[in-house]
């Protein structure tokens, strides 16, 4: 029988995946810029349509385009935060890129405890150097 459990996934850093980390999170950051560069040209666009709209109609996008504006702002932050944290990682020092879901197999005389523990893959320039709790 397979059980699904949750599997970490993490990277020994190398100069190589830092510089490959930086240039990811370089573009998100941009593309971040790009849509708060966005959201304010639409603001614009539509204050100068304004004065012949309802005014309750007027706050209701005020209000939603503020939302969009504060929720991009946030990914921003959390983006320049991650580089930040990734410039500062060292080589060897293991860098987690998230948590995926896999199954493993049970049998019977199985330790059903050890089996459903959480997994673990190792990625060293991106290749599979480990698996842990198969």
């Amino acid at each position: 029988m397979l059980l699904k459990r949750k599997v970490v996934v993490k990277s020994i850093v190398t100069e190589g995946l830092k510089k490959e980390l930086l240039g990811k999170l370089e573009e998100l950051i941009k593309l971040s810029e790009k849509r708060l560069s966005d959201i304010s040209s639409e603001e614009k666009k539509f204050l100068l349509r304004a004065p012949t709209l309802e005014p309750s109609y007027i706050q209701f996008v005020k209000n939603k385009i503020n939302e969009e504006k504060a929720q991009e702002e946030n990914i921003k932050a959390q983006l320049l935060n991650e580089k930040e944290r990734v410039k500062n990682l060292k080589e060897g020092e293991f860098y987690i890129h998230g948590i995926v879901e896999g199954f493993v197999e049970i049998k019977e005389g199985d330790d059903y405890w050890k089996k459903l523990e959480e997994g673990e893959i190792i990625l060293k320039d991106g290749k599979v150097i480990e698996i842990k709790n198969e």
